[in-house]
């Protein structure tokens, strides 16, 4: 009889045990941030997390950005591959990068060449433009090399001597036109890529350099933009 009292007893220890044991079971939280994608460099690119490819539905192109993508914050290891090879029936992987993304923040992630050094990202600081007739605009320098460039964007102050992988903060430029667009070598007079682009009122813009100086083809530098807020 006693031997069956303990039994009972020990059975209602171990199945409260058990209850509580769930009871404190706390669940997941997945922190998110968001990262925008930008290809900087001339090929055709896809991009993925921790082994997940992120853009499914098409290629990110030369000069486009993904916007701003929900991901998870903190430790991640993100991958840039170039696009599937028809001819050869293969997908060629360019680098892996280890990222720390907080959660307080937008980041964007430049991909400016084959390798994880010609690849870096930004903090991009998005508040809305209230003022009438304005809108922001930053530079990025995303053309690998030695060379530092200033840029002259509308009637925003002039962006000076960004070497690669520099962003500068957000700056105010009228609105209500199209705006030219001039990029110069560091503490030069003398242009080597132009252009134009339609500031709207309270949008942000980044423009950003790609290619080299001196660069042929697709590697030839030019200016490219795209936008961060609107």
């Amino acid at each position: 009889m006693n031997t069956r009292l303990y039994v009972i007893l020990f059975g209602v220890f171990l199945t409260g045990l058990i209850a509580c044991k769930k009871s404190s079971d706390a669940p997941i939280v997945n922190h998110t941030t968001f990262l925008n994608f930008v290809n900087a460099s001339a090929d055709s690119v896809n991009y993925y997390m921790n082994g997940t490819r992120l853009n499914s539905n098409s290629n990110l192109y030369p000069q486009v950005a993904s916007g701003y993508v929900g991901v998870l914050a903190f430790a991640q290891t993100y991958q840039v591959k170039k696009v599937f090879n028809t001819a050869g029936g293969t997908i060629q992987p360019l680098f892996s990068l280890p990222l720390n993304l907080d959660t307080a923040h937008y980041y964007s992630l430049f991909i400016a060449g084959e390798s994880a050094s010609l690849a870096f990202k930004t903090i991009d600081s998005l508040k809305a433009d209230t003022i009438k007739g304005t809108c922001k605009v930053r530079f990025v320098n995303a053309s690998p090399g030695t060379a530092s460039y200033d840029l002259v964007v509308g009637s925003a102050s002039k962006f000076s001597g960004l070497g690669f992988g520099a962003a500068s903060g957000f700056r105010l430029a009228d609105t209500g036109s199209v705006a030219p667009v001039t990029l110069y070598p560091s503490g030069s007079s003398t242009p080597v890529a132009s252009g134009t682009v339609a500031l709207l009122q309270g949008r942000s813009y980044t423009i950003y350099t790609t290619g080299k100086l001196n660069g042929t083809g697709s590697s030839a530098l030019s200016l490219a933009v795209m936008i961060n807020y609107n």
